[in-house]
């Protein structure tokens, strides 16, 4: 893969917005831990026909539809030279595929936002079968956040 390539797509195409609060505390297993989202608020994103809001539990990826169209073969180009083919194609979790490809997880979720609209995959995570905001983003956090499976429209 072309990280450069994909990185500019990603770029061009995607805007991650935050869901709550710059910093949040949280706990997990009697750890204390901030977490900071420095991104504008998911209030601020764009609102119209030329841009579709993807849930990623953690945050929201804003996709430029005109854009992302503008890079499907490019993209298709990528995600067809993935280190491991048949594992893109059962549905990786946003960990295995960030370290498959080689780009933090920020990259990969705006990624997995992206394949969604031009409709490569579904997203698949604990709010998409129905658990509720808490919960989903605890799951997503041990890796239940993943695609359903790359199917590829060359």
């Amino acid at each position: 893969m072309d990280l450069e390539k994909l990185y500019n797509i990603i770029q061009d195409s995607t805007e991650v917005f935050r869901k709550g609060a710059i910093i949040e505390k949280n706990e997990i297993e009697n750890i204390k831990v901030k977490e900071i989202y420095g991104y504008k608020h998911t209030n601020e994103s764009p609102i119209d026909e030329n841009f579709d809001k993807i849930d990623m539990v953690f945050v929201d990826i804003v996709v430029n539809k005109k854009n992302a169209k503008k890079y499907e073969k490019d993209l298709i180009a990528q995600l067809n030279s993935y280190p491991q083919p048949d594992r893109l194609t059962s549905g990786p979790s946003y960990i295995e595929l960030a370290g498959a490809i080689g780009i933090e997880q920020e990259g990969v979720l705006r990624l997995m936002a992206l394949g969604k609209v031009l409709e490569l995959w579904d997203i698949v995570s604990g709010k998409t079968i129905g658990i509720d905001e808490a919960t989903a983003k605890e799951m997503a956090g041990q890796g239940f956040l993943m695609i359903s499976g790359y199917k590829a429209n060359d």
